[in-house]
């Protein structure tokens, strides 16, 4: 064979060579794209079934079966299942975090007194190393056994809710439906939002019916307790330094900050000594005015920085320096008393009244509460509180105005009682209410409309309470008797926790 023709056989081995490899390619590619379909076909099956799964399982959540097919609480005759105590879960929840940011603002949340609600419940805990999800369960299966307990022995003793207590629900529910229409919201949206995914509408209204029936009963059995004269006459003598109380005044001036301390301010250690100077109330304001009238752009803010500064009838507090300064014998009207904190601010204490019994007055009311929560407008608050007391006019009793209050009246604290609040002292009510009921030319079976920030009160006057002490003394033996009730009503009605179907129901977020 030549080199010419053995050139041409290589070249050809090559080409076929490289054509069997071009081939085995397109052959390794076209197993590769078949894998990778196949693969991708598996995974867009699993894709499909998983959304299929999530999708059923979220429509069988938002019917809520899941939870209404679980009781997490029940006794004999009543029984509290998942859908309901979610309601009772959340509904504690959000009284709890209210309350906490009413009364500290954003610290409540950063000194761990209340959970980050935007936030798994699960997974934060509170200051004693328990999930603020265990910690609400726990608070709302207690006050679901407690009302349970009174559910019971309402039951027991016949007592039913009436047609009235029964259009509260209504009433209540009507309201959330308005506020999801006014949001442009459907109701059962809102529901899910603020109560749980499958919670209905019939849940909070089974709910609400074991509530207003136990909160009956409490009304009920609380306003049945009698104390005797001996009992609080027995139980005063016992406890008599608890009813002794003192007047003073307090002004406290603040430590300055570094911008204060550059301005050249006074100290408050000079602006307090200054002050302790005076030997009377009189003084005590006096030297005030001077002392922090450039603080205050209005005379009228100034006023109220002074008359704030007297607190009337305290009690005596244990373990206090200023407390037990006010009480002690040798403390004379007048005599005033410097006090430091670690803050470096300086209090100024003087006292207005030395330790008596207090025999403050107390007065005894009814009313009936026109939330301006309930009504669109004032005016329409306005006119059914007018409506309600011209219902009361046409036949002027207090036995009329008792049924009216609980038929009309948003206060929850005093509707099973006619509205009636007794031995009411000063400073238990807001400013206007109490203006109304201390004016010194009130008398008994006076009625009349008070607005107050809450809304329209139609008021009617009782007649002067016992006074402070004895009302005092008289609460405490009723609440103990109550407490002895409901210890036996325990005993005898059992309620059962299912701690396990419990934890079966939703976290917040």
């Amino acid at each position: 064979m030549g080199k010419a023709q053995r050139a041409r056989l290589k070249r050809t081995e090559e080409q076929e060579r490289a054509l069997r490899e071009r081939e085995m390619k397109k052959a390794e590619r076209r197993e590769t794209m078949k894998i990778t379909a196949i693969v991708v076909s598996i995974l867009l099956v699993i894709a499909i079934i998983v959304t299929t799964i999530c999708v059923v399982v979220n429509m069988v959540k938002s019917t809520g079966n899941y939870l209404r097919n679980n009781v997490g609480v029940y006794s004999e005759n009543f029984e509290v299942n998942n859908a309901m105590m979610s309601y009772f879960f959340r509904d504690t929840v959000a009284t709890t975090v209210q309350n906490g940011l009413s009364q500290m603002g954003i610290y409540a949340t950063y000194y761990g007194m209340i959970p980050d609600t935007s936030k798994p419940l699960r997974d934060q805990t509170n200051s004693a190393g328990k999930t603020w999800y265990d910690y609400f369960m726990e608070a709302a299966a207690n006050n679901v056994s407690s009302m349970l307990v009174l559910a019971e022995a309402a039951k027991e003793e016949g007592i039913t809710l009436t047609e009235n207590e029964t259009n509260r629900i209504d009433k209540m529910l009507a309201g959330l439906k308005a506020d999801a229409e006014e949001n442009g919201e459907k109701v059962e949206d809102v529901i899910h939002e603020n109560y749980g995914l499958g919670v209905k509408e019939s849940d909070i209204r089974d709910a609400l019916e074991i509530y207003y029936l136990s909160q009956k009963y409490y009304f009920y059995k609380y306003e049945g307790i009698e104390v005797s004269d001996d009992e609080i006459k027995d139980y005063y003598d016992e406890h008599e330094d608890d009813y002794f109380v003192v007047s003073y005044k307090v002004y406290t001036f603040s430590a300055p900050s570094d911008d204060d301390k550059d301005s050249g301010s006074q100290k408050p250690q000079t602006l307090a000594l200054e002050l302790g100077t005076a030997k009377s109330a009189e003084e005590f304001d006096s030297k005030l005015r001077e002392l922090i009238k450039d603080k205050f752009d209005k005379e009228e803010d100034l006023d109220s920085a002074i008359e704030k500064t007297l607190t009337e009838n305290e009690t005596l507090t244990a373990d206090s320096e200023y407390s037990e300064w006010l009480f002690d014998e040798k403390t004379e009207v007048g005599n005033t008393k410097l006090i430091t904190s670690d803050d470096g601010d300086v209090s100024v204490y003087m006292l207005t009244e030395k330790s008596h019994l207090n025999e403050s007055p107390t007065k005894n009311v009814r009313h009936i509460l026109f939330s301006l929560s309930d009504y669109e407008t004032e005016d329409e608050c306005k006119a059914a509180a007018e409506d309600a007391l011209a219902e009361y006019k046409k036949d002027a009793s207090e036995d009329k105005f008792a049924e009216l209050a609980l038929k009309y009246s948003s206060d929850p604290g005093s509707y099973y009682v006619g509205g009636l609040y007794r031995n009411v002292a000063k400073g238990q009510m807001v400013e206007e209410f109490e203006d109304w009921l201390f004016d010194e030319a009130r008398k008994a079976g006076d009625c009349d409309i008070v607005k107050t920030s809450y809304g329209y009160h139609v008021m009617y006057y009782v007649g002067e309470g016992s006074p402070a002490w004895e009302a005092d003394v008289s609460e405490t033996l009723r609440s103990e008797k109550y407490s002895d009730i409901v210890e036996d009503l325990t005993e005898k009605h059992e309620v059962t926790v299912n701690e396990k179907k419990l934890k079966n129901i939703p976290d917040i977020y």
